[in-house]
């Protein structure tokens, strides 16, 4: 009985951990804390709660809704600093004139179908390119997290390219302005093709008003801020207001009590919840080969070849290769030795969702009249998609495994052939 209370208790904590959360953080926001006088080398850390626990460290990013601060010279530095599974650490300094408020909204997710990537308080601003991780994110936004000007600023940041491994983003520089902006932060959020609704980029130059929007299920509304066109005459002043109803939202976004500071932001529709799930290659067909080869001493112990892109694998090693989408099926040719008093072990991903059988498997005695054998799968998914393979050789294994990225990260071994003693 006590065992059965024990894991019981187990259960239903594990059914309270989240795997999405979102608020809005006012700890920057001297109308919400009085002691908040953000200038001249003032700093303050805040710890934002998340309502429930995770199960893993989620990602975390914000986007702005509000501004409040005077002209230049007037910088922040503003970054997270750490995430636990209960909360995570923000850190805002001011260098010279004050911000007054800055209301953040805060997303945080544990799924691997979005990566953020954080580039907070870049002293030189520029074009830059990071990595990613993968390579089914091919589609992202930017979002500004900070900046310091001097003088007017105009500029707007964009996602140039995206690649298998990689995301760039370019920055516009504008004679005689471009010199007045010494920092910049922003997020990149990249994911997969379900990730985002990008509703498009919307560049403005008095109050805006978004006009009625359908709520899109299981997403969260962001305001990606890419842009200022900042014309340093009067005090930075921008705000959104919503307005909701049980299928619509809406909002402004422009000043109140200054003039306009024309902008770009995009709106975006972030998906917290997926429909799409990623799962590893499954082989649907298979043909086998045994024959002798005349000298085993001139061929290599194993010989691996992905063939739509032919690469081909015969020494010792870890290797990574991203398989092109448009490459199904994916066909695979191995040879290998198969020495007399040896034995060769083989098995092939079948079925994903199989409780048995899940593979297909081959196990072969070496002898002198049969001492090569070549094995020549096809491998399929349900649907389009990069594939990351990571490729282990060595002196008696061969191992051909996909890394998968959904709500998790996973490794699935597709091909394991292991040359084993009779």
């Amino acid at each position: 009985m006590e065992k059965f209370l024990f894991l019981l208790i187990l259960f239903k904590v594990a059914l309270s951990y989240i795997y999405y959360d979102t608020g809005l953080a006012r700890d920057f926001d001297y109308t919400f804390d009085s002691s908040f006088s953000c200038k001249t080398g003032y700093s303050k850390t805040a710890i934002i709660q998340f309502s429930n626990q995770f199960e893993k460290i989620p990602q975390v990013f914000f986007t702005h809704e509000y501004f409040d601060q005077e002209m230049a010279d007037l910088g922040f530095r503003l970054s997270i600093t750490t995430i636990t599974t209960t909360s995570f650490t923000t850190q805002i300094s001011c260098n010279q004139q004050r911000v007054f408020t800055l209301k953040l909204r805060w997303f945080a997710i544990d799924d691997q179908r979005i990566e953020v990537i954080s580039n907070f308080n870049m002293d030189t601003p520029d074009h830059k390119t990071f990595s990613i991780k993968n390579p089914n994110a091919q589609t992202g936004f930017i979002a500004i997290t900070s900046f310091r000007y001097l003088g007017p600023i105009d500029f707007l940041l964009s996602i140039s390219q995206i690649t298998t491994n990689s995301v760039t983003v370019s920055i516009t520089k504008v004679a005689g302005k471009f010199t007045n902006l010494k920092q910049i932060g922003y997020f990149v959020v990249v994911g997969v093709a379900e990730a985002f609704i990008n509703l498009g980029l919307k560049t403005v130059t008095g109050g805006f008003s978004s006009g009625t929007l359908p709520i899109q299920s299981n997403r969260w509304f962001a305001i990606a801020l890419q842009g200022l066109n900042y014309p340093n005459t009067r005090n930075m002043r921008i705000k959104a207001i919503f307005t909701d109803t049980s299928t619509t939202k809406s909002y402004t976004w422009g000043t109140w009590d200054e003039i306009e500071t024309p902008n770009s932001h995009s709106q975006i529709w972030v998906a917290y919840q997926f429909t799409t799930s990623y799962q590893p290659l499954e082989c649907f067909s298979i043909r086998t080969s045994r024959k002798q080869a005349i000298d085993l001493s001139i061929l290599p112990t194993f010989f691996l070849q992905l063939v739509q892109p032919n690469q081909i694998y015969i020494t010792n090693g870890n290797y990574e290769y991203i398989v092109d989408k448009s490459i199904t099926p994916l066909k695979m040719n191995i040879q290998m030795k198969c020495e007399n008093g040896k034995k060769v072990q083989a098995d092939f991903n079948k079925c994903n969702s199989c409780s048995i059988q899940k593979t297909y498997s081959f196990t072969y005695n070496c002898f002198n009249q049969m001492n090569y054998i070549g094995f020549f799968p096809l491998f399929q998914q349900a649907f389009l998609q990069y594939n990351h393979l990571k490729i282990n050789i060595q002196s008696s294994l061969l191992e051909v495994i996909n890394v998968v990225y959904d709500q998790t990260i996973t490794e699935k071994t597709i091909v394991k052939i292991q040359i084993l003693n009779q």
